[in-house]
């Protein structure tokens, strides 16, 4: 199980690559700026609805697992295919809302 400090690291990485601002997180997300700045820094709880809304705008997806699953997922690093993915699908949303 991830910690909230570990979730807001996973959360500030996938902001960082996809070059996202918080305002326009916020702008097209309909949270504050606050809100998101507090998930990101690992301050705030967020409720799930909150979370789910930031990881999809970062390309993420929030999962539950069994346990047993989950730590084997854990122990191996993403491919670059699936990093790239999450890029792709930011892009592709970047490009719907022009």
């Amino acid at each position: 199980m991830k910690t909230l400090a570990e979730l807001s690291f996973t959360l500030q990485q996938a902001k960082q690559r996809l070059a996202l601002s918080v305002i326009a997180m916020a702008r097209d997300s309909g949270l504050t700026a606050v809100t998101i700045r507090g998930v990101l820094s690992g301050k705030n709880d967020p409720r799930l609805s909150t979370l789910m809304t930031i990881a999809d705008q970062l390309g993420l997806e929030v999962a539950l697992l069994p346990k047993a699953m989950a730590s084997s997922i854990a122990a191996q690093p993403p491919a670059d295919d699936e990093i790239q993915s999450l890029v792709a699908a930011a892009l592709a949303r970047q490009g719907n809302k022009k």
